[in-house]
């Protein structure tokens, strides 16, 4: 019979709690203990990712909330009590974040360019940017429902809560973030080479 995995989740960087099955696992996901951007292990393996990131990470969201763990031991009370009540994003995180940044304004800069020379370009690099967006958008919205109705009543109407949960989710929305925000960019240094262009 093949083994359950087990998970042991990083707290700081000296203290390891777990493991946990993969039930336990969804009830601290639920709860907002941990993130898809908490650092996990599998047990028997050295190698610490992101939750978000693991194989088993797509069945640990379909868990119903009235699962139970077939494992006896409770969640011990380090990981039961967050570090903070905002989700602080972990150094690998900020790289990235800091990486997809300039990644941006490079494509800004080249869609400048190319509609400084070609307005043509520049009128397709505006269509193409903002549909990009818009469509963007609307995959973050379809994503965003199939949250709780209560989440999405929070995201919507609480003040920051939005900032809160993407936070919380940033891996499940990253790339649909990367391709709005890309779409926004290409979109607007187009428009902006144009209407600097046309005012010569």
């Amino acid at each position: 019979m093949k083994k359950e995995p087990l998970f042991y989740i990083a707290r700081t960087e000296e203290i390891v709690a777990g493991p946990y099955d993969l039930v336990q696992m969804a009830g601290l996901l639920r709860k907002k203990i941990i993130t898809v951007d908490t650092l996990t292990r599998l047990e028997g393996e050295e190698e610490w990712q992101p939750f978000g990131w693991q194989s088993h990470f797509s069945v640990v969201r379909e868990i119903p909330a009235d699962a139970v763990s077939m494992r006896v031991d409770t969640l011990d009370e380090e990981a039961t009590a967050p570090n903070s009540p905002i989700p602080l994003p972990s150094r690998e995180t900020l790289t990235k974040l800091g990486m997809t940044a300039i990644l941006l304004l490079v494509m800004g800069g080249l869609s400048y360019l190319l509609a400084k020379l070609d307005p043509t370009m520049g009128m397709i690099l505006e269509i193409v940017g903002a549909g990009i967006g818009l469509v963007a958008q609307c995959l973050i919205l379809a994503r965003l429902l199939d949250e709780d109705a209560l989440t999405i009543v929070m995201v919507f109407f609480i003040p920051l809560f939005d900032i809160f949960y993407f936070l919380s989710n940033i891996w499940e929305y990253f790339p649909y973030f990367c391709a709005k925000y890309g779409g926004i960019v290409v979109a607007m240094a187009a428009a902006a080479a144009m209407a600097t262009g046309s005012s010569h």
